[in-house]
């Protein structure tokens, strides 16, 4: 039976028990009570300390819960998903853990046999499927939204409308962007003209040549015209908003008419709320609030407008010169050292993994180079580990580092990540093949992981996922073994800002930055048909000025660190690897 745990916290008051939920848990529960409590799935309750944004819950509804379900505290807990990922946690099988607000609500509705609920997951299944890290949409409503809701429930005043309500309100006043545009319009239009009982023969015909912002298509739902897990996500959220401050309710038209179609879509929407939801009271505001200036831009991934080439950066060359300028004033040597042995020692693949060329799906041109990049990964993080150590593989793909690790270094736990749940399914079939039993799988975004582990490993996790992955590595002082990619990708985070080191800082801004790290995506393999030496070099030059960056951000942070390259350098042309050794401090590995 799968597992479903959700985060909540119980306290005693005047003799009375009150039970909280972070937003996150709460939505999952509301979530889990539309689809009927599914039988095949069983409910935890993971009692712990909730440090911000506690939703209230109606402690009658929930005490049979309570009763009948297992409560799990985080001090004692034996199950080490818990104690790694962010809650809610979906757990499948016995090695298969999920984390990630949309993730989670994915998996409960794909999980069920009921062919109507599955609808929820919109075209293809594919409503919410991207992560945060790559979908506006998705960020939106599993993080922005979530955040307000959070700040709400924390106890401070509102001063101002929460932003995600201004751009939600952007959003639903924005043409209708979906696979079948056309057809819902010829539709619509044929229907309209039945209602009206015309007597026009022959239906309405609309060409595709017609731009979609002239159809007379109109946000119904959250995503279009129909209702999707978007809606069932977003609408207990703003109800939550709105129930702060219920007189603002009036200025966002399009966000009321929105309430209003769930409400009549589906009347379960707010009574499962009533059910679950005690009013916050204590910091209701009745005074006008002031509403913010939001940019207009669409919560679509695919709208034109996002891509304003005025707010792109390209790597114009005399911004390139003015950067590293700027640069030459540390009398820095921009390097990566080509001696090392990891990737001499090569590996037998038909001894330790048979039928890796046919499992890892790879075409024949790039096999032998991938194994060669796998080599040097491998090797490097051998040379590190330890007996028992708990090996993270971030960004993992379908698994080729992490199976590789797995049966080079069997008394080590190798914990899988991914956040595509093909990609995961697909190295989850390769280690039970291979009969490993020394593996965990996670999907979920990097940020979800908050574990402990002894080394992590990055195989071309794309642009700021690397520095992601070293910035997890250096929350638990963990060895790593790190191959960049994407340099022309990198984009500052809230947890991410650029340039990393504070030697870099002292000359460069975020935007010199960027320029460099641009043109580090300009490095191709000397000799090759398409290559320009000279803007080769330049890209090459950049790649190294890039992750010395990111070398002297971990001495910053205690470590000792080789910038090197993997052998045969023309594995692959983001071949620099990045090795570091944590030796500050009393917690040195």
């Amino acid at each position: 039976m799968d597992q479903l745990y959700l985060e909540i916290e119980i306290s005693t008051q005047n003799e009375e028990t009150l039970i909280y939920a972070t937003v996150p848990s709460f939505i999952v529960l509301y979530t889990y009570r539309y689809l009927h409590e599914p039988k095949n799935i069983k409910l935890n309750f993971v009692a712990t300390k909730i440090k911000t944004g506690k939703i209230p819950l109606r402690s009658t509804q929930l005490r049979r819960e309570l009763t009948d379900h297992h409560i799990i505290l985080k001090d004692a807990a034996t199950l080490p998903a818990i104690r790694d990922l962010r809650l809610p946690i979906y757990g499948r099988e016995e090695n298969t853990y999920i984390a990630g607000l949309c993730a989670v609500c994915r998996e409960l509705i794909n999980r069920q046999p009921n062919a109507e609920l599955c609808k929820l997951l919109g075209f293809k299944s594919s409503c919410l499927l991207a992560p945060a890290e790559a979908s506006v949409w998705t960020r939106f409503c599993e993080v922005d939204v979530v955040n307000a809701v959070s700040q709400l429930h924390d106890g401070g005043m509102l001063e101002e409308v929460p932003n995600p309500v201004v751009r939600f309100e952007q959003h639903m006043n924005e043409p209708v962007r979906m696979h079948n545009i056309y057809k819902q319009a010829r539709e619509q239009a044929n229907q309209s003209e039945n209602d009206s009982k015309c007597t026009r023969k022959g239906r309405i015909v609309i060409n595709c040549s017609t731009p979609k912002e002239e159809l007379l298509i109109e946000h119904r739902f959250a995503e279009g015209v129909s209702f999707t897990i978007a809606d069932l996500i977003l609408y207990p959220m703003f109800r939550l908003v709105f129930q702060q401050c219920p007189q603002m309710l009036s200025h966002f038209p399009l966000m009321s008419t929105w309430l209003c179609e769930v409400d009549a879509f589906d009347g379960s929407c707010a009574r499962i709320l009533n059910e679950l939801y005690v009013p916050y009271c204590a910091h209701l505001t009745e005074k006008l609030l002031s509403i913010p200036d939001c940019e207009a831009t669409s919560l679509y991934k695919a709208d034109p407008k996002r891509y304003r080439p005025r707010n792109r950066i390209y790597t114009i060359q005399s911004e390139v010169d003015a950067a590293l300028s700027k640069l030459a004033q540390l009398h820095l040597n921009f390097t990566a050292e080509s001696e090392h042995s990891f990737g001499d020692r090569l590996i037998d693949w038909q001894q330790i993994e048979p039928a890796h060329a046919e499992s890892s799906a790879l075409p024949k041109e790039r096999l032998e180079r991938k194994r060669q990049q796998l080599e040097n990964m491998a090797n490097a993080v051998v040379s590190l580990a330890r007996s028992g150590d708990r090996i993270v593989d971030f960004c993992s793909g379908t698994g080729h580092l992490a199976i590789l690790l797995a049966l080079r270094l069997p008394h080590c736990t190798i914990i899988v990540t991914e956040n595509k749940a093909y990609s995961l399914a697909h190295a989850q079939k390769r280690a039970a093949e291979l009969k490993l039993n020394n593996c965990i799988f996670y999907q979920c975004n990097i940020d979800y992981f908050v574990g402990c582990f002894d080394i992590g490993a990055s195989l071309h996790a794309c642009g700021t996922a690397t520095d992601i992955v070293l910035q997890q590595c250096q929350r638990v002082n963990a060895r790593f073994v790190c191959c960049p990619c994407c340099y022309g990708s990198l984009q500052p985070m809230p947890h991410i800002a650029y340039p990393l080191s504070e030697c870099f800082r002292e000359v460069l801004n975020t935007k010199d930055y960027l320029y460099i790290a641009h043109t580090a995506d300009q490095a191709h393999e000397l000799g090759t048909t398409n290559c320009k030496p000279e803007t080769t070099l330049q890209g090459l030059n950049c790649m190294c000025i890039v992750d010395t960056d990111r070398k002297l951000q971990a001495e910053e942070a205690g470590y000792e660190v080789i910038l090197t390259r993997l052998k045969p350098e023309q594995c692959t042309p983001k071949n620099h690897l990045l090795i570091g050794r944590y030796v500050g401090g009393k917690d040195a590995r």
